[in-house]
């Protein structure tokens, strides 16, 4: 299992305000784990929750059959999906620009 489904889990966990546990990051992945992986990255989420890397899209697929199971309507789940697409490039936009303040102060 990659470890950006990891990271992507933790980061869907995080948006719905949930606690980030290894059983709950290991539920919402589905299937079989990297323990040492999930380990890590929850230990390192919970020491230093914004250095942990921005979610990919695929963490909306993740939560789509998240919210399917839950009654979702489609159409919700498709906005979800979009929104979640823009939150994800905003994070990427804002960690670049982070990113390039600190070389310029450096």
């Amino acid at each position: 299992m990659p470890q950006q489904d990891i990271i992507n889990a933790i980061h869907s966990l995080v948006r719905e305000g949930k606690a980030i546990t290894t059983a709950a990051v290991k539920a919402r992945v589905g299937g079989s784990v990297n323990m040492a992986q999930l380990l890590q990255l929850v230990s390192r989420y919970k020491s230093s929750p914004g250095k942990l890397p921005a979610a990919t899209v695929p963490a909306a697929a993740t939560e789509q059959a998240a919210a399917t199971e839950q009654g979702a309507t489609p159409d919700y789940v498709q906005r979800i999906n979009e929104l979640e697409a823009r939150v994800t490039r905003l994070e990427q936009l804002l960690a670049q620009s982070a990113a390039q303040q600190t070389e310029q102060q450096g």
